[in-house]
């Protein structure tokens, strides 16, 4: 949820009903409406290859294109008479129900997938994308849910807030209302069906709360606080380039969590003091027949180091499988792939394309300030092999007269259970640690983050995951490792004064939040910090925690 409160009339974006013809295509016409459907796929391919440029979500709707299953059921009934859109209507209704009918979580959310990706190939046939809905100004958006589809296709640019019926705070529309910085209240249920149609509503971001038809003075308090806000976040905006500092004179390190070069230019724009996490797999997800090539990811990864100037740039290998694939990869099947066959796993075994990454790495180094991290280790032994081949792409590089630098700082993600365990060993070996919470969480509480049955008990205040924190940092500076947080959880500003009192250095979060967060970390006492994340470290329940948090936020 976006920290910020929003006052509007409720504004509904209708999901598009297909009705189909039922019309029977003559044989001499079919072979058009193949074409229709053929040129349609290749048009949508075409938009989704720019969308996945900022967007990970679209890369695996690019390889929902390419499905093989999805081409040949449309062909199917096409050459039994049905106009392009019926066949496409049916083969979208057969093959989600079969994604929907699977066991596996992951497997089955991507029937929402397959539904989404025929729409967008429908809108085509039916002449191309519509124009983009414009949001009325002073309105909150209402929806059921929305595709990532219709989040590209509407302008939030005067939309005031955001509400849908489904949806959890790690969905697509949720982190998207983020990274826009618009207030959002996401997964309201039963409670969805009381907004009407130009219904007054207060969104309160920051309490995840909604009100429906405020009386007159409650709908003025809210106003003046919205002002207020709005004030202080200009406020913050002119001072987001100096760094947060505490009241005691304690720096912490403020980046942002990017995809490429652009987002990485906006993240400097928006005062960060550098990247803490660039998401190399969006290369990756956007080709289309195989891996990138060195040169292209030099390139990349050096046009980022360039954005960034004297500050870091800290590139996450390829963090691939469980839930993000590649168009032209087969990944094998498996029954819980977010413990399966994902991130240095995949390098390490896939070493030719690991070797690619990390010299493209290393010659982008030439080009400012990078970093490298592993993401996903859970032994020294998958630390040592990675390092190896790092220190063995060096060796080449020299020997061809490339230049890089040799002493290019090494860390890693920890977000398992066992990199906990393994932190004293891990801290001596690397140069900083980034804590992935949202893995983290859902592998310390053996909670899929993604099931909405149980989405409630995915809880980062856990005592559990707070104490696990804990143990990190300390471990990490034991050994004089720097220790920063790049998971949505260091982006709640209530979760600032936890994460200055455990001793984080460096908090990364998306680029809209960096200004907020700095403020908030002006105005924060880091030995009264140290105490309040004692007193939480402490606390033997979820309730205790949430008590004490809740208690400091709004002292």
């Amino acid at each position: 949820m976006a920290d910020a409160i929003a006052v509007g009339r409720i504004w509904h974006y209708g999901e598009e009903v297909y009705t189909p013809s039922g019309r029977v295509v003559p044989a001499d016409g079919r072979e058009t409406e193949r074409q229709r459907f053929t040129a349609a796929v290749a048009a949508v391919r075409q938009e989704l290859e720019r969308l996945a440029a900022t967007e990970a979500i679209f890369a695996a709707h690019l390889e929902l294109t390419e499905d093989p299953m999805l081409a040949e059921s449309v062909e199917a009934k096409i050459a039994d008479g049905a106009t392009a859109a019926d066949a496409l209507h049916a083969a979208s209704e057969e093959l989600s129900e079969l994604f929907a009918q699977i066991d596996d979580e992951y497997l089955r959310s991507r029937a929402d997938d397959v539904r989404d990706i025929c729409r967008r190939i429908r809108r085509a046939l039916e002449g191309g994308q519509p124009a983009m809905v414009v949001v009325p100004a002073g309105c909150v958006v209402a929806a059921e849910e929305l595709a990532p589809s219709d989040t590209a296709a509407i302008d939030f640019s005067q939309a005031c807030g955001l509400v849908t019926r489904r949806g959890s705070a790690t969905s697509h529309v949720a982190i998207l209302a983020r990274n826009r910085g618009i207030p959002a209240v996401v997964g309201l249920g039963d409670t969805y069906d009381a907004l009407a149609e130009g219904e007054t509503v207060v969104l309160d971001g920051t309490a995840g709360e909604l009100i429906v038809a405020p009386t007159p003075e409650l709908e003025s308090e809210y106003r003046r606080r919205a002002g207020e806000r709005q004030r202080a976040d200009a406020e913050c905006r002119s001072r987001a380039a100096e760094p947060a500092v505490t009241l005691d004179g304690r720096r912490i390190v403020v980046a942002a969590n990017v995809g490429d070069a652009e987002e990485t230019r906006r993240a400097m724009a928006c005062g960060a003091d550098g990247i803490g996490l660039f998401r190399s797999e969006l290369l990756y997800m956007q080709q289309q027949q195989t891996f990138p090539d060195e040169a292209m990811q030099a390139a990349a990864y050096a046009a980022a180091a360039k954005a960034c100037g004297d500050r870091p740039l800290v590139i996450r290998t390829l963090d691939i499988g469980g839930d993000k694939a590649l168009p032209y990869y087969e990944f094998p099947h498996e029954e819980n792939p977010f413990l399966g066959w994902r991130a240095i796993r995949v390098s390490l075994e896939l070493r030719e394309v690991f070797r690619t990454q990390l010299r493209a790495i290393l010659r982008a180094s030439a080009a400012g300030n990078v970093r490298v991290m592993f993401p996903m280790i859970v032994s020294l032994e998958e630390l040592h092999e990675a390092r190896a081949l790092l220190e063995s792409c060096k060796k080449e590089l020299a020997a061809e007269g490339v230049a890089c630098d040799e002493k290019l700082p090494v860390g890693v993600m920890i977000e398992t259970p066992a990199a906990v365990m393994m932190a004293e060993e891990l801290a001596a070996e690397v140069d900083f640690f980034s804590v992935g919470t949202n893995d983290l969480t859902q592998y310390m509480l053996a909670v899929d983050r993604g099931n909405n049955h149980i989405a409630a008990m995915y809880d980062s205040l856990h005592p559990a995951v707070v104490r696990a924190l804990r143990q990190i940092v300390e471990a990490a500076h034991r050994h004089g490792c720097e220790a920063g947080i790049c998971g949505e959880f260091a982006a709640a500003p209530e979760h600032a004064e936890l994460l200055v009192g455990l001793g984080f250095d460096e908090l990364s979060v998306a680029a809209p939040v960096v200004a907020s967060l700095k403020e908030r970390i002006r105005h924060l006492d880091s030995g009264r910090a140290r105490l309040f994340a004692r007193d939480v470290c402490a606390s033997a329940t979820k309730t205790e925690v949430h008590a004490l948090v809740e208690r400091r936020r709004s002292e």
